[in-house]
């Protein structure tokens, strides 16, 4: 990072700003990290995507298991079927020292046509699920990473380089994390919101670019008019709260100022002012209802978004 920083001030290209997050451990720790501008590589079943960490909510992580640890569970598992008794018994405990990074290969040993090695395996299988939290022998063979949408597959690196504000730069291998959650700013903004663009069709959303954490506070105020029936000018007003009539679809009164987390999120009232805990993680979007009329709208409100702390 500090290499990055400095290659930036001799360029003059501006510094990549570190994304903070808190990074859940499997031994249940959590700590506040900073990861890096780089993107997240993730092998998905239609090809390989490239995530940018700004778009990232949280991550989730599937079984990762370590290189070292492959070749172990692999050489234990031939050694359970060994023709000398020390080389199984000491398989059989390597296999159960290994935890949940074994558990898969144990329960198909468990399964074998040898009995010698079908009987060891399930002494494993057994210890395991004994010694080890449930979570983690349940954990998934893939990851998740949230964004705009969930985005399943195989987070290609091994490793993740991470800053703590104590113990400075630092790898974070991913079998060693259950989980990744950025935590986003405080922010303050403010929009204008056309209504002929964002309040004539319930498909038109418009994109605040500003993302909030689930149950981070979001405070909005909105003002102005809309002509819901341009075609009378001036008879048929709104204010950001809505006219006294429901808009298209229904679901809200025509010209009310509306809003969602996430493109596929739940749309929610706003009117002339909310101040809440956000029921989502994601992108803020904004609409306008549209008048029931079929006809476009005109007008404007002045919107203004603040997230985090007062």
């Amino acid at each position: 990072m500090r290499n990055l920083l400095f290659l930036a001030l001799i360029f003059g290209q501006p510094a990549p700003v570190a994304i903070p997050v808190d990074a859940h451990f499997a031994d249940g720790s959590i700590v506040r990290l900073s990861l890096n501008h780089e993107p997240i590589a993730i092998q998905t079943k239609y090809g390989l995507l490239s995530v940018p960490i700004a778009e990232i909510r949280k991550i989730e992580f599937g079984l990762h298991i370590p290189a070292a640890e492959q070749a172990r569970i692999k050489k234990s598992i031939r050694g359970l079927d060994s023709a000398i008794h020390k080389e199984r018994e000491l398989s059989l405990k390597e296999l159960i020292g290994l935890g949940h990074f074994a558990f898969s290969a144990v329960q198909l040993a468990a399964d074998s046509n040898n009995a010698e090695v079908a009987a060891r395996a399930a002494i494993a299988r057994q210890k395991i699920r004994d010694e080890v939290a449930p979570e983690l022998l349940a954990l998934p063979a893939f990851d998740v990473i949230h964004a705009e949408y969930q985005i399943y597959g195989e987070i290609v690196a091994k490793d993740i380089p991470v800053v703590s504000a104590y113990f400075g730069e630092k790898t974070v291998q991913i079998s060693d994390l259950r989980s990744i959650h950025v935590k986003s700013a405080s922010s303050k903004a403010t929009f204008t919101v056309d209504a002929e663009k964002w309040g004539s069709s319930l498909e038109a959303w418009f994109d605040t670019n500003v993302t909030v954490d689930v149950k981070q506070r979001l405070a909005l105020s909105s003002i102005g008019e809309v002509d819901l029936w341009p075609q009378a000018p001036g008879q048929y007003m709104a204010a950001p709260k809505g006219y006294n009539t429901a808009g298209k679809g229904g679901a809200f009164q025509a010209g009310a100022l509306v809003g969602k987390i996430g493109k596929a999120g739940k749309a929610f009232y706003i009117g002339e002012k909310l101040d809440t805990a956000a029921s989502g993680a994601g992108r803020l979007y904004l609409q306008i209802i549209p008048s029931p009329w079929n006809n476009a709208s005109i007008g404007r409100y002045e919107v203004r978004i603040q997230t985090g702390a007062k």
